[in-house]
């Protein structure tokens, strides 16, 4: 790293933020990602189907030993 104290170190923030602003503003799915966000039906079906899938795994592991 270089010994330039002219650098301003908050610079490459300023321009990140104001890169992903642009972005943001830009962005055709912006519309399609917050409605998702909102409604949270994603994320959530996601770990119902799991958690009924971990159930129905542990009731035929049980069945299969208990008829041995």
């Amino acid at each position: 790293m270089s010994n330039n104290n002219d650098l301003d170190p908050a610079a490459s923030t300023q321009m990140f933020q104001a890169f992903v602003e642009r972005g943001e503003a830009n962005s055709p799915t912006q519309a399609g990602r917050s409605s998702g966000a909102a409604s949270g039906s994603g994320g959530s079906g996601k770990v119902i189907g799991i958690v009924v899938a971990l159930v129905v795994i542990v009731a035929v592991v049980a069945f299969v030993a208990l008829h041995k």
